[in-house]
């Protein structure tokens, strides 16, 4: 929390990002036009972040199931491995 408000104090020192956090404008600058470009441009970076992120998550999850896959594949030919060891050493 500490991070935060001294990042929105040193915000309020820079006129456009200090508009941002403040809900007004700080030097007159700040426009309608200006804070909805603003506000768009936003909006496609959050977007794209959430896309890459599920898509990310996906990734992982695909991953997990191979890699239960392969472990369970892995065991199994150890079990037959060992199995067929116990037999030559029988033999």
């Amino acid at each position: 929390m500490q991070i935060m408000s001294f990042q929105v104090e040193l915000s309020k020192k820079h006129s456009i990002m200090g508009s941002l956090y403040s809900s007004h404008s700080m030097d007159g600058t700040m426009t309608i036009d200006l804070s909805l470009e603003i506000n768009r441009k936003l909006q496609a970076v959050l977007e794209d972040t959430l896309l890459k992120n599920i898509t990310l998550k996906e990734s992982l999850d695909t991953l997990g199931q191979e890699i239960a896959r392969l472990s369970q594949e892995n065991r199994s030919l150890q079990l037959k491995l060992q199995e067929k060891t116990k037999d030559q050493a029988a033999s």
